[in-house]
């Protein structure tokens, strides 16, 4: 994936050579900058809920045939994600399966891969600020000029 570019520059999750620490020392080195230029810096942090159990499959066919995938890969990954059922066991006994309308399997190789596809235009619409992410934990930062006190 890294070497086809399909991933977001600033995400940092589920990527080799990457972690929350390299996020942290990115975002650390934006703050020590804006420090050294007499700048402040607005942060911004979000965070998917159950991010894993809201993907739509819809979105993820879209998103992956725009990056290209298609044909029998694209195909076999909607299969992957569509028609699945769940079933929960308590004491012993098993619910009626329910069928999956969205998620990405937790627990399989596919399920981070898809998640970064999905959210990989994350910043497609943010202007003047930079977005770095780990996984569905993301930092929206910008740089802002201080003003003197008979600015405000």
């Amino acid at each position: 994936m890294d070497s086809q570019n399909l991933h977001n520059p600033g995400q940092h999750g589920f990527r080799a050579g990457r972690s929350c620490l390299s996020q942290l020392l990115d975002h650390y080195d934006m703050a020590l900058d804006a420090l050294e230029e007499n700048q402040n810096a607005d942060v911004i942090y979000t965070d998917f809920a159950k991010a894993f159990d809201k993907c739509d499959h819809g979105v993820i066919a879209h998103k992956i045939r725009a990056k290209g995938i298609t044909g029998k890969v694209g195909r076999w990954i909607f299969n992957f994600l569509t028609n699945r059922t769940q079933r929960v066991v308590v004491n012993r006994v098993k619910s009626e399966a329910a069928i999956v309308k969205s998620s990405v399997p937790q627990g399989t190789v596919l399920a981070p891969i898809l998640f970064l596809i999905l959210i990989s235009d994350i910043d497609r619409d943010i202007h003047h600020s930079t977005v770095s992410s780990f996984a569905d934990d993301t930092r929206i930062c910008m740089r802002l000029s201080k003003f003197s006190s008979g600015q405000r």
